[in-house]
């Protein structure tokens, strides 16, 4: 094979692995569009109406919520299937929602929040660092790949910002919760951050 060839190979391999973010990119895209329509729905899967909404899920509801976390402009895989034990009724599929149909008061009303779903599976969500799949990124750490700046816990609800903490949040029926660390000036909040 003549250098020419070589060299031509190399390119069409340097082209592949770069369009691998934007296929990345372009997955996590459809995914969340697809939750987001799955919520749009008006049927619930249990048969039962939604309770009103309030303060977390209550006894008997049968509730989920959308929810993902975004790392210095990378969505993270989805939080892994586990069933808690005792078990609350707080858990995941691994399906990018939280599922919330509260067993006992421990999974119920604003114990029902983003906190128990998380330190359930052994990962922590505060205002101040996101511990996810063996990780942690603390307010202040650096964010390599968005310009070497320092990221911070963000959170947004719908597509609302929200200040405070964010494993406090009970969210309601069909909720789209996004959690990022990310610099301050990160696009226009958590869940309009791209790579």
């Amino acid at each position: 094979m003549g250098k020419a060839s070589r060299n031509k190979g190399k390119v069409k391999a340097k082209a592949r692995r770069g369009s691998k973010g934007f296929v990345v990119f372009i997955v996590a895209t459809f995914v969340l569009g697809v939750a987001l329509i799955a919520l749009a729905k008006n049927d619930n899967s249990s048969g039962k109406a939604a309770s009103a909404k309030g303060p977390g899920a209550k006894l008997g509801d049968h509730w989920h919520a959308a929810i993902g976390i975004n790392v210095c402009g990378t969505w993270q895989a989805n939080l892994a299937q586990y069933e808690p034990s005792p078990n609350t009724g707080v858990h995941s599929h691994g399906d990018g929602y939280m599922h919330l149909h509260p067993y006992s008061a421990a999974g119920a009303g604003r114990n029902a929040n983003v906190g128990l779903f998380y330190r359930q599976a052994g990962d922590k969500i505060s205002d101040r660092e996101i511990k996810f799949n063996k990780d942690t990124h603390k307010n202040g750490d650096v964010c390599d790949n968005l310009g070497k700046k320092p990221g911070l816990v963000r959170w947004s609800v719908n597509g609302q910002e929200k200040t405070g903490n964010p494993a406090n949040y009970a969210p309601n029926d069909r909720d789209v919760i996004a959690l990022a660390f990310v610099p301050k000036d990160a696009g226009n909040g958590p869940s309009d951050v791209t790579q």
